[in-house]
């Protein structure tokens, strides 16, 4: 009997621990846009509290970016034509790129332009591509969220900006 009530606690307590993580997990998903899809007002989304605590907020938030392109990077099995974000990474730091999101997404018409898109632009500009080119990719990447979803054309611009990079 003792055994019975221990088996029926425990499937209670794995129940409950079960729909705990799933609220957890629906509201963490219903509260924004999926993974790729995050754009500067996700980004000033995380202003919250003291400046020291959206400072930290916003570090953890690249540094997950960039965990998650290692990541994706070591861990694909298919190989597609698609570009690597881990890329876009080169030679910048998480410092790095949270100032340069903060200074990226000041510009209001760069609000809708995805993270993973404004990554890459810091990169650029941290290593000293020219401004005009620059200034072209940042275009390129704003008509882009204008028109809407677009793979090859998305795939275009990075691997363009990406060769400048080399």
């Amino acid at each position: 009997m003792e055994t019975y009530v221990k088996i029926i606690m425990n499937k209670s307590f794995l129940t409950c621990a079960l729909m705990i993580s799933l609220c957890c997990v629906h509201n963490i998903y219903a509260q924004g846009p999926m993974i790729g899809e995050q754009d500067g007002i996700t980004w000033r989304n995380l202003v919250v509290g003291t400046p020291e605590e959206s400072v930290s907020r916003k570090t953890f938030y690249v540094d997950g970016l960039y965990n998650m392109s290692v990541f994706w990077s070591q861990h694909a099995q298919l190989k597609t034509d698609a570009v690597n974000f881990n890329d876009a990474f080169m030679g910048i730091d998480v410092g790095q790129i949270r100032d340069g999101l903060d200074s990226f997404y000041v510009d209001d018409r760069n609000l809708h332009v995805p993270i993973v898109d404004a990554v890459l632009v810091i990169s650029l500009q941290n290593a000293y591509i020219n401004k005009s080119k620059v200034d072209d990719v940042i275009s390129e990447f704003r008509e882009a969220t204008m028109s809407g979803p677009d793979p090859s054309r998305e795939d275009r611009i990075w691997r363009e900006a990406l060769k400048l990079l080399r």
